[in-house]
């Protein structure tokens, strides 16, 4: 479903624009009054989804420390963080295509330059269809839950596919 409002091509079924907030429910209503949503799934919180609780860097910490914390947690992700505030996130994606080599030191090489900057993140409360789509459209594989501005969990597509799977026939 496109936004009336900034044109972001939206999955069927969200009740509000995942870009701008836009309320998206009325328009799926038709003559009935009715309105054209998914399965109900879909529209379930991201709260209900199991998710790792974050771990967390500094943006001066090396790459290595970075790599040591995601190798010994069994996670795909590191958040890194500016004081109290999310500033980036690094995965194996970033630490492969931006430092990685024979002739690398990854004790040298700080997370700040490696992470990506100011990474999509959602809230316990959004739907499942809204980080599906996030994800997506961003073609990344992991999001931080944020409530009050700190990372509470990061949710990643193999943690909403788990979820859903039971309910796809």
């Amino acid at each position: 479903m496109i936004c009336p409002e900034c044109h972001t091509d939206n999955i069927e079924g969200v009740d509000r624009c995942a870009n701008c907030g836009q309320d998206l429910y009325s328009m799926g209503k038709g003559v009935t009054g009715k309105a054209t949503r998914g399965p109900e799934f879909i529209s379930e919180r991201l709260s209900e989804i199991p998710a790792q609780s974050p771990v967390r860097v500094a943006t001066g910490d090396p790459v290595a420390l970075a790599v040591r914390l995601m190798q010994n947690s069994d996670t795909d992700c590191v958040l890194v963080m500016d004081g109290s505030h999310l500033a980036g996130i690094i995965t194996p994606w970033d630490i492969l295509h931006k430092v990685a080599g024979p002739n690398e030191d990854l004790n040298a090489v700080t997370c700040r330059q490696v992470m990506t900057a100011d990474p999509v993140f959602l809230r316990d409360d959004d739907d499942i269809a809204v980080a599906i789509n996030k994800m997506s459209i961003g073609g990344f594989r992991h999001i931080p839950l944020l409530q009050g501005g700190t990372p509470t969990a990061v949710v990643s597509i193999r943690d909403v596919f788990r979820h859903i799977s039971p309910h796809l026939g």
